[in-house]
């Protein structure tokens, strides 16, 4: 089994599979695709995203392919990302390594493989589709490494190996369900608000259209994301992502309390203090931390 990586079959060529497959030919690396939209293929074979490709994942699911691919990411949405792995179980205890890129975990199972190995690159946009590909998305970010299903440490340093030397980036190693409640609170959280807040703007009889500021639009950004990805995202991730919905409800009640002067506060205290108090020391969090 070789170290390095050498070829890679990209599943998936959306966004982020056409982003890995640049980078990837920018390091050397032959590139091998597969999509389901025709025309999406077709282009990323046209305007050379890809070395070569294939018709179907039946063609893919034939331990053949191990004499020439060395590892396999599976960029599609989260709920398919189960399918596609049952779809190529071929390829399943082979010298092929085998990962993916969604950004929840839990629902992923697979029994007695030792060779898949699951990763989340920190990486993303509000843009999607091949067209949206940026051979640079990946160089310094983080990626989270999950290894639930035990894979073997060659497996493993291949993965990391790839992630490190070949897309530039920096890799950690977290279990399934810290991976999942972390990302509830760092990603999931933020795009559901974001969807949440466009909601209330555009259920508001209030013409805000031509009065938004910068930040608005900033902290709306998040909103235009994929649907399809995202609806995904929160269903499967619905235990972790009310955790954290919880937690901003409580923040948002405390700060409401001192805002209409209803929180019960000793009298040495005024209302106006102590939200300064708290904005500032949610404040210095922030700065501290991100």
């Amino acid at each position: 089994m070789k170290k390095n990586v050498e070829s890679i079959l990209i599943i998936g060529l959306g966004m982020i599979g056409a982003s890995l497959a640049l980078a990837s030919k920018s390091k050397g690396i032959k590139v091998f695709g597969y999509d389901s939209n025709d025309l999406a293929l077709e282009s990323a074979n046209k305007e050379n995203y890809i070395d070569d490709s294939f018709k179907s994942l039946e063609e893919i699911n034939n331990k053949n392919l191990s004499d020439k691919i060395d590892l396999v990411i599976v960029c599609v949405p989260p709920r398919q990302t189960q399918e596609v792995l049952n779809n190529i179980h071929e390829l399943w205890n082979t010298s092929v390594t085998i990962t993916d890129t969604s950004s929840v975990k839990n629902h992923l199972k697979v029994k007695d493989v030792n060779n898949i190995i699951l990763s989340h690159p920190i990486a993303g946009s509000d843009r999607s589709g091949l067209f949206a590909a940026d051979s640079e998305l990946y160089i310094d970010k983080k990626n989270v490494i999950c290894d639930p299903f035990k894979a073997n440490d060659e497996h493993l340093k291949r993965l990391i190996d790839f992630w490190e030397s070949a897309m530039q980036m920096r890799t950690s190693i977290m279990t399934v369900n810290d991976h999942d409640l972390i990302f509830a609170m760092t990603s999931h959280l933020p795009h559901l608000v974001s969807y949440a807040l466009i909601d209330s703007i555009r259920l508001s009889s209030s013409n805000v259209e031509d009065n938004a500021g910068g930040g608005l639009k900033e902290f709306l950004r998040l909103s235009g994301s994929n649907s399809e990805m995202w609806s995904e995202i929160f269903t499967l991730n619905r235990v972790d992502l009310i955790k954290a919905l919880a937690g901003l409800q409580i923040s948002i009640n405390n700060l409401l309390e001192l805002i209409t002067e209803t929180k019960e506060i000793p009298d040495v205290f005024n209302h106006l203090e102590i939200l300064r108090d708290e904005l500032n020391e949610i404040k210095s969090f922030k700065e501290e931390n991100f």
